[in-house]
């Protein structure tokens, strides 16, 4: 399974349909029912001032109810505190949920930022070939 960064599906919303996006070119590659979203990706996305916009909001939905929606659960949100306090360095909550949701579920991350992400022992992120 591959969890979505919320990255992956800004770069994907902010691109003219006819562009190849890496969500168009993951979907090509993998079952839908093996790429997945934190639903905390889903409160990210509805912070972005475009989701005012009925036509915006409706193509958000188009493309978040795709894919496997991940809750945030008691274990994620404990795994996410430890990660937090173990990095060396500050990691923004939202980031540090992803990440443990990504582990938990023993997936890989696809994300544009993986400097955000990349001192995280246990999380393997998804590349592309």
């Amino acid at each position: 399974m591959v969890v979505l960064d919320t990255s992956i599906i800004i770069d994907h919303l902010r691109r003219p349909p006819t562009d190849e996006t890496l969500l168009r070119r993951l979907s090509a590659r993998m079952p839908k029912e093996h790429i997945a979203m934190s639903v905390l990706s889903v409160q990210e996305l509805y912070e972005g001032k475009s989701t005012r916009d009925q036509a915006k909001e409706a193509s958000l939905l188009a493309v978040v109810t795709q894919y496997l929606l991940l809750p945030y659960s008691f274990d994620i949100a404990k795994h996410a505190g430890k990660l937090a306090r173990e990095l060396e360095r500050p990691i923004e909550f939202p980031d540090a949920a992803i990440a443990a949701t990504a582990i938990e579920q023993g997936a890989q991350l696809f994300t544009l930022n993986e400097k955000d992400f990349r001192d995280i022992p246990e999380l393997t992120l998804y590349h592309l070939d």
